[in-house]
């Protein structure tokens, strides 16, 4: 059984990587970047079932049920955030992350939700104590921001009013990252899967490539 799950750990390593790096020669060719633009949020949902398919493998009910609040939460967060501009800042979501409820993509929290888990994931590898892990991952979470949010704006996944990207949007991630990985750790959850810091690492350096090349 334990071979088994290494041969699909690595399988699923090598199509994100594969997935990604796609990706980045899409968007960088002008020629082909309307279309993976388009696929935006089909490649993200993918992506990320693979990554979620590897925390089922796990058969713990009380993972499950921590990603699906967090998932609920942090939407209803960005829906707050979205329609008071109170939490984050001003801004609006574009057409580009796909179908909307409430003003906000139905796929943006998934992806919230997996960032903080790469954080825990790579705070866990760090140290033991909750509460270092906790503001561990809260400044892997903020970090990753910084290198997306440039990147998210010129690809019109959202904009920000004036087009300044306020401190508020990194202090609101910060406490929220925090918050929902003290919980974690508190639930005494322990990651076996690699996956979501490796998916974390693929998308970092798939937004810094697009920092960089477009």
């Amino acid at each position: 059984m334990e071979g088994k799950k290494n041969i699909i750990t690595k399988n699923s390593v090598r199509f994100l990587i594969i997935i990604f790096l796609v990706g980045i020669f899409g968007h960088i060719n002008p020629g082909t970047r309307e279309l993976m633009l388009w696929l935006t949020p089909f490649t993200l949902f993918i992506t990320m079932g693979v990554v979620f398919y590897s925390l089922i493998c796990e058969s713990n009910n009380k993972l499950i049920a921590w990603f699906f609040l967090t998932y609920i939460l942090t939407f209803i967060l960005e829906v707050v955030g979205v329609k008071s501009g109170l939490i984050f800042g001003n801004y609006s979501y574009g057409s580009t992350l796909g179908l909307k409820l409430l003003s906000v993509p139905l796929i943006i929290g998934l992806n919230r939700v997996f960032v903080i888990l790469g954080g825990i994931s790579i705070a866990q590898k760090i140290t033991s104590d909750k509460n270092l892990s906790a503001l561990i991952t809260a400044m892997v979470a903020v970090v990753f921001d910084l290198i997306l949010e440039p990147v998210a704006i010129k690809l019109d996944y959202w904009t920000w009013q004036n087009g300044n990207i306020p401190l508020q949007n990194y202090m609101a991630w910060f406490v929220i990252s925090f918050l929902f990985a003290w919980i974690y750790n508190r639930m005494n959850l322990n990651l076996k899967t690699d996956l979501p810091k490796i998916y974390l690492a693929v998308q970092t350096v798939f937004f810094i490539s697009l920092l960089i090349f477009i």
